[in-house]
């Protein structure tokens, strides 16, 4: 809320409109500055995702060391949500385990389900809340996390390899 110290006496105002504008900021400058998208090479598994109806088609790929996520990067073409989503998926499961980034991506998918569910998996995926009331976006938001998942899944059943 905002307290209005001007004139008389303090207003209060609802700040609903100004936090979907910041979500809306995040959101695009996630799209415009994409973290971590680029060459998959040296990725311990890829795997891919398309919605033909948007135009989406994306590949995540992620690099583990033993039961760690060292790296997770995409690349691909897609909407402004589905890149942001995947920027943002990027940044904040690189350093989790693999239990911990695939726990994550089921909560994202299950946060997308419930549009009433108020409880956002980590503080730095609020800026998705903004995409939570359009069903039609979702598949957009989810595309990546998707691959992701299947990503560890792959890699949870090949045998964990030394790294140097």
């Amino acid at each position: 809320m905002i307290i209005n110290h001007f004139g008389p006496g303090p207003t209060v105002h609802n700040c609903l409109a100004s936090d979907d504008s910041l979500y809306k900021a995040v959101l695009l400058d996630h799209f415009h500055n994409p973290r971590n998208k680029g060459d998959l090479e040296g990725m311990d598994s890829i795997r891919r995702g398309s919605n033909p109806r948007c135009g989406d088609d994306i590949e995540v790929g992620i690099k583990r060391e033993n039961e760690m996520v060292k790296t997770v990067r995409f690349r691909g073409r897609g909407c402004s949500i589905c890149l942001a989503s995947a920027s943002m998926m990027s940044e904040c499961t690189s350093g989790l385990t693999l239990l911990q980034t695939e726990q994550l991506c089921s909560q994202v998918q299950d946060w997308f389900k419930d549009a009433n569910n108020e409880s956002e998996p980590i503080s730095a995926l609020v800026a998705l809340d903004a995409v939570r009331q359009h069903p039609a976006r979702r598949k957009c938001v989810l595309l990546a996390w998707k691959a992701l998942e299947q990503a560890i899944v792959a890699i949870s059943k090949s045998p964990v390899m030394a790294h140097d």
